[in-house]
């Protein structure tokens, strides 16, 4: 008997070395089939590691699924993949098809779970970028970064300032014209209309008041007030009305005071602030406007409005703030409805910080600004998308 021979083995009738099962044996001693195959006891097809083949070859486990060398599960191309078919990494977290970590959602995350953008920046719920402190960001300079794992498409800083470069180079997309007042209670019309049709779903009163305390926490000097949309249709007293509502005391240079023997000269970043008053004022009813039409288009509320009131600042900065946090929750809804429709909306986010003071109030204005053509233009397009769900 052969060394390689396992024990109880013997030559059959035809003269051929078996094993104790009656299985043909090869000059390594291991149990093969009549085409020479390597066989297990249950006469399956095995690899040289032991391990189950199909018909084509292939590695599988016991329920016939793909796997590797080490019997780790892989797809068709050679993936890792877990028991739901999802890809994964050697240490079973969820990746996509780039090898980034992701979560259930096949959403991007750093090794903590937290969600970041390809450029691995840690980002909010709709695609944000976050500070350090996890607030919305004001630029892109003071976005924080994950903590990701080292991946090709986390270039270094050199090649992204390269890649901004670049970006700087290409024509900026053309303003879309400013709306104006009377267009606003317009939509806020047409909102209404889907309300009433039935587009619109009409939340229960109990996600708007959290909704309300949200914005109420962010916010210095807000109310909800009652309002009859329908009311203002078509009407330009009506929304002169509503143009005076959101803007109750707009920002004007102060009162010269008498000649005096002390002549009191200003600044030039007072002179420089005091010209943006006009757009500031602007901004704000435009900002009030874009923000309840989001929680129109999102929770279907058609009965109240959020105003400003007393509390509501008069210093230019302080104003800007609100502003500014105010813009954040109407980015919120837009992106939650936007997505439903399909509409593509992704919030304004200025390169630069901008100076600290008085010095960046025109840079946090032009930002502010941007961020309401973004939501104009998004949620202009999510109208128009609900009215063709209208029933003719």
């Amino acid at each position: 008997m052969p060394d390689y021979a396992p024990a109880g083995s013997r030559y059959n009738n035809e003269g051929k070395l078996v094993n104790r099962q009656g299985q043909l044996l090869n000059d390594k001693g291991q149990a093969i089939n009549k085409k020479g195959y390597l066989i297990n006891e249950s006469n399956q097809r095995i690899n040289d590691r032991g391990q189950l083949l199909n018909r084509q070859g292939q590695a599988v486990d016991d329920k016939g699924r793909l796997i590797n060398e080490n019997g780790h599960l892989i797809n068709s191309y050679g993936r890792l993949i877990n028991d739901a078919g999802r890809p994964v990494d050697t240490q079973g977290r969820l990746v996509n098809r780039d090898g980034r970590l992701v979560d259930p959602k096949g959403q991007l995350i750093d090794k903590d779970g937290k969600l970041v953008n390809k450029e691995g920046i840690l980002i909010d719920k709709i695609g944000r970028p976050l500070d350090k402190e996890g607030k919305v960001a004001r630029d892109l300079s003071s976005a924080a970064k994950g903590n990701n794992e080292p991946h090709e498409q986390l270039f270094p800083a050199s090649v992204l300032k390269g890649v901004k470069a670049w970006q700087r180079e290409i024509p900026a997309p053309e303003a879309a014209p400013k709306l104006t007042i009377a267009e606003v209670v317009t939509r806020m019309s047409d909102a209404d209309k889907m309300v009433k049709a039935g587009i619109i779903s009409t939340s229960p009163s109990g996600a708007a008041v959290a909704r309300d305390a949200a914005i109420g926490a962010a916010v210095t000097g807000l109310v909800s007030a009652p309002i009859n949309i329908g009311a203002y249709a078509g009407s330009t007293a009506a929304a002169e009305k509503i143009k005076a509502a959101y803007l109750p005391v707009p920002l004007t240079p102060p009162t010269p005071i008498a000649k005096s023997s002390v002549e009191l000269t200003k600044s030039k970043e007072d002179v420089d602030v005091e010209a943006l008053y006009p757009r500031m004022n602007e901004a704000q009813v435009i900002a009030f406007s874009v923000t309840n039409q989001s929680m129109l288009l999102k929770y279907g509320d058609t009965g109240s409005v959020l105003l400003p009131q007393q509390e509501w600042p008069a210093e230019p900065l302080a104003r800007l703030k609100n502003l500014e946090n105010m813009l954040d929750h109407a980015e919120l809804h837009t992106k939650e409805v936007a997505d439903e429709y399909e509409v593509y909306f992704k919030a304004y986010l200025p390169a630069v910080k901008a100076a600290e003071g008085l010095a960046g109030a025109d840079a946090r204005l032009v930002a502010v600004e941007s961020r309401i053509e973004s939501l104009q233009k998004a949620q202009g397009k999510v109208l128009e998308g609900m009215k063709l769900r209208r029933p003719a």
